[in-house]
């Protein structure tokens, strides 16, 4: 019953790569680092509505997760560090959830997912932009400096 294809819905998400070191101008590192994501990715995936009681929830007590997502793909690649486009939200825009659990079984696979507000997502954006131009500009004071000495 949980993967009937009625049920589905197309999940569109991002898997986390790693961190990547903010740079000044100068190339100092700044001890700052921000999340780097996969390209966009997506899945069919039966969605809860919204959470129900703990008592009888696949997380127990978890109690910081909105709603769970289901899917008979056990090889799906989606994980706990994963961001996610739910409900149709566009996916040029900032992702509207992020999973907290990941909870595989012999036949499918249920994520407990917490939806983010939007401004964490342009904090993270706009910290990105900086660190491109701030590496866009050491790369050109490099390459004008070692024209300058050759």
């Amino acid at each position: 019953m949980r993967s009937l294809l009625r049920n589905q819905q197309p999940v569109f998400f991002k898997l986390y790569e790693g961190e990547e070191e903010i740079v000044d101008e100068y190339g100092n590192p700044t001890g700052s680092f921000l999340p780097v994501y996969s390209s966009l990715k997506s899945a069919m995936l039966c969605v809860s509505p919204n959470k129900g009681n703990s008592e009888v929830q696949q997380f127990g007590s978890l109690e910081d997760y909105d709603r769970t997502m289901t899917t008979a793909d056990t090889k799906v690649a989606i994980d706990e560090n994963s961001v996610l486009w739910v409900d149709g939200a566009n996916t040029e825009g900032p992702y509207n959830y992020i999973v907290k659990r990941r909870a595989p079984w012999k036949n499918s696979v249920q994520f407990a997912i917490q939806q983010v507000k939007v401004s964490d997502y342009n904090d993270r954006q706009k910290r990105i932009r900086e660190l491109e131009e701030m590496k866009a500009k050491f790369e050109a004071a490099r390459a004008e400096k070692f024209n300058a000495t050759n």
